[in-house]
């Protein structure tokens, strides 16, 4: 005995299943959302996978206004949700290639976008002159497998992509639904459910790099640690105090306490986490500097120009290009007699800069070198960590200009 299903109870089926995941897909992108905006220092590639989340829940919402249209034909909006499905793929490809982006490495997200754009110009074409929904899977499937073989090609370490690869499936599967039944419309529910997934992915991705991050960043002051300790700086500076007990007896007091704020302020930024203020920083700048002027040789002039101070840095920042330009700028020159520093916003960023009018590129001394080397390299990398900051360093014949770049809105404080 056969048993027939009425076409049209099976017309309902389908409707109920297809909006059911619609709204599981509205509602997964909307945690998505949720939590991305809870979190803190997201990366700049994050902002493309969430402009695929919100162009798939247009797409979604555009796909359940279509469920009140009358039934029959290819409505209005269920096109615009084809159309903003198609521009998913895209975004997706740039998010892809900045994560597996390094610093400072050609970016080559354009050809694969470029390659995506033109395939969505073709879905968007083929959704508004209505043709038959075979030719328009097989449109969407020609998309993701564009994006399997970029994550295929593309991808560094086919391990750490795995998230990668499991979610594109879903797209996939959806569009092979779409033909084999052309009354099962699930694409955007696959292409949610894949943005889902490397997100999460992306959440795991981060937490590695935070933990990798503290890992470098406890080496780091460890390394600080060992490298701003400077014996023959603290022996020379209390071998000049006691030269003032004989020659001015008025100056002994001040400098010892200039000497005992000086370390006190070293220590502290060495064991500390956090960002400081700027001011404490350059309090402990101005107690350097005092502290270099009672020391033979060290006759020098400090020219100042901050126009922003109201903001935050990594602790032993700009006191290290301070020392660096007394020492080994002006120290080492006999012309050389003027540093300058100063701070400015410019171009969304906020600069720090010490420049000195000392030897520069003339400079040849190994010690030298060894010194500047590992000095500026731990500044640098102490920036980067704490507040995607990044230093700077030009040398000329006329000296040495160290710049420090913060983005503001990073940094910026009221207190």
């Amino acid at each position: 005995m056969q048993i027939k299903i009425d076409s049209a109870y099976l017309d309902t089926i389908f409707t109920i299943v297809n909006l059911v995941l619609v709204l599981v897909a509205v509602i997964m992108a909307f945690i998505v959302l949720t939590v991305s905006f809870q979190i803190r220092n997201r990366r700049s590639r994050m902002g493309w996978l969430m402009a695929a989340v919100c162009i798939t829940l247009g797409g979604l919402m555009f796909q359940f206004a279509e469920f009140d249209m009358p039934p029959g034909g290819v409505g209005a909006y269920l096109i615009y949700s084809r159309m903003l499905y198609s521009l998913a793929a895209p975004l997706f490809c740039l998010y892809f290639m900045e994560t597996e982006r390094d610093e400072g490495e050609e970016w080559d997200g354009r050809f694969w976008a470029t390659i995506q754009f033109i395939v969505a110009v073709l879905v968007c074409a083929l959704s508004a002159f209505r043709e038959n929904e075979l030719i328009l899977n097989i449109a969407f499937i020609s998309q993701y497998i564009v994006v399997l073989i970029m994550l295929l090609v593309s991808s560094k370490n086919i391990r750490e992509s795995a998230g990668f690869l499991l979610g594109n499936a879903f797209p996939i599967l959806a569009s092979f639904g779409g033909m084999a039944e052309n009354r099962v419309d699930i694409l955007g529910f696959g292409i949610m459910l894949q943005l889902m997934i490397v997100f999460f992915a992306y959440q795991l991705d981060a937490d590695r790099e935070i933990l990798r991050s503290k890992a470098e960043l406890s080496e780091k002051r460890v390394s600080l640690l060992m490298e701003q300790i400077h014996p023959h700086f603290i022996y020379n500076s209390l071998q000049q105090i006691t030269l003032l007990c004989d020659e001015d007896m008025e100056a002994v007091k001040p400098a010892i306490l200039n000497f005992s704020g000086y370390l006190r302020r070293k220590f502290q930024a060495l064991t500390g986490e956090s960002m400081i203020p700027f001011s404490d920083e350059l309090e402990h700048v101005d107690m350097y500097i005092d502290l270099a002027r009672i020391l033979p040789s060290r006759h020098f002039e400090v020219e100042r120009d901050f126009q922003v101070t109201e903001f935050r840095l990594p602790p032993l920042t700009l006191q290290p290009l301070v020392e660096n330009a007394i020492q080994y700028g002006i120290g080492m020159s006999e012309a050389g007699e003027k540093i300058r520093m100063g701070s400015r916003i410019s171009k969304g960023y906020i600069e720090i800069y010490v420049s000195d009018d000392g030897h520069g590129k003339k400079t040849g001394l190994s010690t030298q070198k060894s010194y500047k080397s590992v000095g500026t390299e731990n500044v640098r990398t102490r920036l980067k960590l704490l507040c995607d900051g990044d230093l700077d360093i030009d040398r000329s014949e006329e000296g040495t200009v160290a710049t420090i770049r913060i983005p503001e809105m990073k940094v910026i404080t009221n207190t």
